[in-house]
């Protein structure tokens, strides 16, 4: 299957383009880098034109056959101190759709998919990796994930804060880290303020196997309000905006995929995809695989067309990792259980 447009955008594609001739102005070049970078013939892949046409029916190539990744590190591999070519690396890495195996971006944009919706899922991607952020004390390793659901509220689990002072807490948007730690970008901290909205943990989820189903007062859910504005602020020319949680319920068929966009604790943002497995009676916990990494508690999870259905919450420092199996609440749960001063509060009402 070609994704047409999914692993680059037209920015990033005409960058690529630019940064290669850049590098490796002849076709001898291209065929050489080609070779000792990648391992593959330029006469196999682009056999005519000239330099420029070579190039981009390269990136073309590569594109549609799901190794763009290595033309992009195999050629800087050969040139690592060409400047535009180490900042295309830098930033095709940082971005969290990188972190998606391309078999598993084959399953969840899907070839029926009509033409421009592959381009529309990642814009939606890229929005969604603004709003996420880390959650983080004053001093110390990071605690959690957070996501923004208004202008200036982020949500998390309440145990990732718990028997933390707010103000000792703060999150963290914007924070880039390559695959091999290097730090891109520290990204913006904002002081916590208060926390408007809470729902402790149950005590059931620190069972193995569980005695019962959690009720409705234990989503483990944290809303904190924070200093400035994060979701009116421009990133990347682009208003960060922000999820609100959804007031329908959403069915979650078994074996779909799930997506969750996760900070985990000094590692590059990623998601995991995983396969919903199950929902509760009550609403109050859906299931899926077990993929997600330390610092995850606190993450949005999706759909496999970028809904936010739930938030993710097993996989904390006191959630058991025998249970075989990750959990989340569901969304609607969460706004079904807020009152209605909190939902004004949101913007929500």
């Amino acid at each position: 299957m070609e994704l047409d447009g999914m692993e680059l955008d037209g920015a990033e594609r005409d960058e690529l383009l630019l940064a290669l001739l850049g590098a490796f102005p002849s076709v001898e070049e291209l065929r050489r880098v080609l070779a000792s970078g990648c391992h593959r013939d330029l006469e196999a892949l682009a056999p005519t034109g000239g330099p420029k046409e070579r190039a981009s029916r390269l990136i073309h190539r590569a594109e549609s056959e799901g190794w763009t990744r290595e033309l992009v590190t195999g050629v800087h591999n050969v040139q690592p101190r060409h400047p535009r070519l180490h900042r295309f690396l830098q930033g095709y890495l940082a971005s969290v759709q990188r972190s998606i195996p391309w078999r598993s971006l084959e399953r969840i944009v899907g070839s029926a998919w009509r033409e421009g919706g592959a381009a529309r899922w990642r814009r939606r991607l890229a929005a969604i990796e603004r709003r996420v952020c880390r959650v983080e004390p004053v001093v110390g390793a990071s605690l959690g994930t957070g996501f923004l659901v208004s202008r200036d509220v982020v949500v998390t689990n309440y145990h990732v804060i718990e028997n933390r002072l707010l103000e000792s807490l703060r999150v963290r948007f914007d924070h880039k880290v390559l695959p091999d730690r290097t730090l891109l970008q520290p990204g913006k901290e904002y002081a916590v303020k208060r926390c408007i909205a809470r729902s402790t943990y149950s005590p059931a989820d620190l069972m193995h196997p569980r005695p019962r189903e959690a009720t409705p007062d234990e989503l483990d859910y944290a809303f904190l309000q924070v200093e400035g504005a994060p979701g009116e602020e421009v990133v990347e020319g682009e208003r960060r905006g922000w999820l609100e949680l959804p007031d329908e319920p959403t069915p979650f068929p078994p074996g779909s995929p799930a997506l969750i966009v996760q900070h985990p604790e000094g590692q590059p943002m990623s998601v995991a995809v995983d396969e919903f497995l199950a929902v509760n009676a009550s609403r109050t916990r859906v299931t899926y695989g077990t993929s997600t990494s330390p610092g995850s508690s606190g993450a949005p999870c999706f759909t496999q067309d970028l809904r936010l259905v739930a938030l993710h919450h097993s996989g904390g420092p006191r959630m058991p990792s025998k249970m075989g199996h990750n959990e989340g609440i569901p969304t609607d749960t969460i706004r079904e259980s807020l009152s209605p001063e909190v939902l004004e509060l949101l913007g929500w009402s």
